[in-house]
């Protein structure tokens, strides 16, 4: 099973993080040799980047949970909060990627122990995550950091270098494709499969057309076209990998859309396995020992039932017999009395050869026992005892062999109740594992704004900032729309959709959302002024000798104002073409698409205390809302709970 990613899994990777270039650091967590940078991409949200060191690479939706920070996470926090994802690069064919933050730069050293290390523009060390000194280099706070030494770039290679490099060797082709040129074992294998030439043939043996075919095919192999996806046999997982191999072409595959996806399932199944072992792991070993003891139980209770049957059995058939043992058991004791043991046997002897009945009932004779086999069970008697106390003593065993079976019933109910409370306590724990999966919903087209959704159903849509504010109304605002905006600088351009169709209630939602969603609530304005117009009267053109900046337009003609509109919000959780939303909008368009919400206005609590408070509620009402999604959708500024309505 793969425990890291190759040198092919990191071209490959690394090809698709291009995509997270552009993305802000928000927040950065540390544990173990694990890193995960929270990074925010605009118009998409949370994307969570996780590096663990020696190992892996890769967007994470497994996250781990109540991490408490470590110097090194504060030390990148420091150095990287706010700073913007400019470049991410794999050094070469090495298991080396550097992330480029601004002046700084991360290096992941994805091989062996690995590392991950803080340098300036400079290349100085500013911190690692572990400290370490080597024969040809040193990673040590301020001084220059060095990679190690690369071997030759298999993408980049000529074939004279290639055939150069490969004779070198003296050994099977196989062998000195995953050594010369680090593709490894399996890229190697799938090579030479797909060259169609045997793998164990010894290089000194190869014409230059087959060592030419060799080249060629790594090259294909080395550039196949992306498609993602999990090995599996017998229904565990084997390998990730980023292109479709022959090599497991009689193996299950399961395959995803991106390599991301498919080395997070991969790596956080394996991640959440982990941590469910070692967090129940002496649970385990209890459920195990009470195991064993409902096993040996189980024996005892089979033990205690054929002996209780038996005995029982035993002391039934001497009285079902009670004449005939009665007189065999007499007359053997005065036989023993007078003639001894050895003639009563004698005896019995020659009464089985005439056939006599009663001889052959009888087994085995001694001083002191006598067995006799009825209905095919022997049964042992004490000569000198009674039929009636021989009978006894069986039925006494019976009752001990009941007593000790009803005994290990109870033990064995005790112990299956054990073993339940075990593993409903194993569940629980399981609960607890700080590694959960992050299911992250596709984002509908309007979240990327402000937004939400009117008392009669309209959707209104509002800028963020000076770029979404230039989007809102160059891309979606039509002819059938309306136009709102609040008479204060630093609002939203607000947009009903096909608000044409809409009365004086939405047109009124929107101008109170444009005013609270402005500089006015930051300000603590109590009321506010705005004004709605047709989208033909705002333009982008400027009067002559002005120019209007990004995210700034020009309304003409006569403006339809709204006085004195309170600023007062509502957030609540509403359904939305199958999708629940968390959605901030005036108080009457919340109240029309759920029963339950929050209500704030302009105030004194701290935004991040204010999201942590309507989190709160609204995981009492059974909802999970993660958040920078209740923090996306509230005003900008500080602000009070003034009333929750449940």
């Amino acid at each position: 099973m793969k425990e890291s990613m190759s040198s092919v899994d990191i071209k490959y990777v690394v090809e698709e993080l291009q995509n997270i270039i552009g993305s802000r650091v928000d927040k950065v967590y540390h544990q173990d040799n694990e890193l995960r940078i929270k990074l925010h991409k605009a118009g998409e949200g949370r994307v969570d980047l996780l590096i663990e060191a020696g190992k892996r690479i890769h967007v994470t939706s497994y996250i781990k949970e109540n991490l408490q920070p470590t110097a090194f996470a504060m030390l990148l926090r420091k150095n990287l909060s706010g700073k913007f994802l400019t470049k991410i690069e794999q050094r070469e064919f090495d298991r080396i990627v550097i992330l480029e933050f601004g002046e700084y730069k991360l290096i992941a050293e994805l091989f062996g122990k690995g590392n991950i290390i803080l340098v300036d523009k400079d290349w100085k060390i500013i911190g690692a995550l572990r400290y370490e000194e080597f024969r040809d280099r040193a990673i040590k706070p301020k001084i220059h950091y060095q990679f190690p030494p690369s071997k030759e770039n298999p993408l980049k290679i000529s074939f004279e270098r290639f055939k150069e490099l490969i004779l070198e060797e003296d050994t099977e082709i196989v062998r000195a494709l995953a050594r010369k040129l680090s593709i490894g074992g399996l890229y190697s294998e799938e090579t030479l499969l797909r060259a169609n030439i045997e793998k164990t043939r010894n290089v000194k043996d190869l014409s230059e057309e087959e060592l030419k075919k060799i080249y060629d095919t790594m090259i294909k192999v080395l550039n196949l076209e992306k498609n993602p996806n999990i090995v599996y046999k017998n229904g565990s997982m084997v390998d990730v990998l980023p292109v479709d191999l022959v090599w497991y072409s009689n193996y299950e595959k399961v395959f995803y859309d991106s390599f991301s996806k498919a080395l997070d399932e991969y790596f956080g199944k394996l991640t959440i396995e982990k941590a469910k072992r070692e967090r129940t792991k002496a649970l385990e070993e209890k459920r195990k020992a009470l195991e064993i003891s409902l096993k040996r139980i189980e024996e005892q209770i089979r033990g205690f039932e054929k002996e209780a049957q038996e005995n029982q059995e035993r002391g039934d058939l001497l009285y079902a017999n009670y004449t005939l043992v009665k007189e065999i058991l007499e007359t053997i004791r005065r036989g023993i009395k007078t003639l001894g043991v050895e003639e009563v046997v004698k005896r019995i002897e020659e009464a089985k050869k005439k056939g006599y009945p009663w001889a052959n009932i009888i087994s085995k004779v001694s001083k002191d026992s006598l067995v006799i086999e009825l209905e095919g069970k022997k049964i042992k008697l004490d000569i000198n005892k009674t039929l009636e106390e021989n009978a006894e003593i069986f039925y006494e065993k019976a009752k001990k062999a009941r007593q000790k079976l009803e005994g290990a019933r109870k033990a064995y109910e005790e112990t299956k109740k054990k073993i339940e409370n075990i593993e409903q306590e194993i569940m629980e724990e399981e609960k607890k594992i700080a590694v959960k999966k992050l299911e992250k919903r596709r984002k509908k087209w309007f979240e990327k704004f402000r937004w939400f959704i009117s008392s009669e159903g309209f959707l209104v849509i509002g800028g963020k900032d000076a770029t979404t504010n230039e989007i809102v109304v160059k891309r979606h605002m039509s002819e059938n729309d309306l136009y709102c905006h609040a008479d204060i600088w630093g609002a939203p351009h607000v947009v009903i959709k096909e608000g044409r169709k809409a009365s004086e209630k939405t047109i009124f939602e929107a101008c109170q959302f444009a005013v609270s969603m402005s500089r006015a609530w930051s300000e603590g304005l109590a009321s506010a002024d705005a004004y709605w117009v047709y989208p033909e009267q705002v333009s982008k053109q400027a009067p002559a000798g002005e120019y209007l900046p990004k995210g700034a337009f020009m309304v003409y003609g006569k403006r339809n104002w709204l006085h004195g509109i309170p600023l007062k919000l509502a957030v609540g959780i509403i359904n939305y073409e199958g999708d629940e939303l968390v959605m901030c909008g005036p108080v009457d368009a919340v109240k029309a698409h759920t029963k339950r919400y929050i209500v704030i206005r302009p105030g004194d609590t701290k935004k991040s205390e204010l999201v942590k408070k309507i989190k709160r509620i609204l995981e009492k009402w059974g909802y999970k809302v993660p958040e920078e999604d209740i923090m996306a959708v509230l005003p900008p500024g500080e602000g009070d709970i003034v009333e929750v309505v449940e």
